[in-house]
């Protein structure tokens, strides 16, 4: 009964959220009910991604219990693979396979949304309002998300103008090419989903689990600085992760510019003190695999090739 009334007040809030006045909202208030959508609404759909010369299709559930949330997604190709998210808590499994990992995410980051750091990443993107246009038979509204630099790509939405629910989001890169799409085919919101939906399958206690662990390292014991960093990119996160198939610990450096997000991994030693830097590029991804001060160095970020490389130009070791 108790879940019954929080999910009562739950809708009923959203309800009021979405429909105050949507008319004068301005580009960044749009984005902000948006984020507030995804992270507290239910709802549930068909999503397809295209992307890195690939298609996926995705089952996607969301929902609030107790104030904890919940997100469920399946992927319907070939190669079945599931995530089931409970807050920061992520697990993801084959059931095929019979295998899985799992892992704290910190900070966490809803599967459709952005970063927390929207409100200070107005000093290096332009936040634009766009026009009207149906998707999935509903009224949504354009939102883009502009960098003032090459050292960024362009977010768009389209954003559900009854339940500020994005229904349609691309990555543009600054010649203008979409490097990935994400679309609902589908789309149900306002409804209750059943709480089994976002439990393991029972038959998983007896899959092979690798558990990640990983520890928040005081500055004062951070032994990697990121040095004239590209303008906006700040630490958000330095952590020591660690499995329960490897011993050895890995360094975390999570970077943010409010938007983009890009991961540092520095994995031990390598056999030479020379710099080198080599640059892979997987759709909207990047990578480098790289040495820097006689460290192996692995930097993936959805940003340019540019921007990788300048975060590896910046890692300093601190003796």
């Amino acid at each position: 009964m108790r879940i019954c009334i929080f999910w009562f007040t739950l809708v009923f809030t959203n309800i009021q959220y979405a429909i105050a006045d949507t008319g004068t909202r301005t580009a960044m208030q749009w984005l902000q009910a948006m984020q507030h959508a995804l992270q507290s609404s239910a709802y549930q759909g068909t999503v397809i991604y295209a992307g890195a010369s690939q298609i996926d299709t995705l089952q996607v559930f969301h929902a609030m219990f107790d104030g904890v949330e919940y997100e469920h997604i399946l992927s319907l190709d070939l190669s079945p693979r599931e995530v089931i998210r409970e807050q920061s808590k992520i697990f993801c499994f084959n059931q095929q396979q019979r295998n899985g990992r799992v892992s704290v995410v910190m900070p966490h980051k809803n599967f459709l949304g952005l970063p927390s750091g929207l409100d200070s990443a107005e000093s290096y993107y332009t936040v634009q309002l766009g026009n009207q246009q149906k998707v999935v038979q509903r009224s949504a509204q354009i939102v883009s998300i502009l960098p003032k630099d090459n050292l960024r790509y362009q977010h768009k939405f389209w954003i559900d103008q009854v339940s500020s629910i994005p229904v349609k989001i691309q990555l543009i890169d600054n010649t203008g090419n979409v490097l990935e799409q994400l679309m609902f085919a589908d789309l149900k919101t306002g409804q209750m989903i059943p709480r089994d939906q976002f439990l393991l399958p029972v038959e998983s206690k007896q899959y092979q689990w690798v558990t990640q662990k990983s520890e928040i390292v005081p500055y004062e014991q951070q032994k990697w600085r990121v040095v004239d960093k590209p303008a906006g990119f700040e630490i958000v996160n330095y952590m020591q992760e660690h499995n329960t198939l490897r011993s050895k610990r890995l360094t975390h450096l999570l970077l943010s510019d409010g938007i983009a997000l890009v991961s540092v991994y520095v994995d031990g030693k390598a056999k030479t003190n020379e710099p080198s830097i080599e640059l892979h590029r997987v759709g909207a991804m990047n990578l480098a695999k790289s040495i820097r001060s006689g460290y192996n160095l692995t930097i993936v970020g959805e940003v340019p090739q540019q921007t990788i490389r300048l975060i590896h130009n910046a890692m300093k070791i601190v003796h």
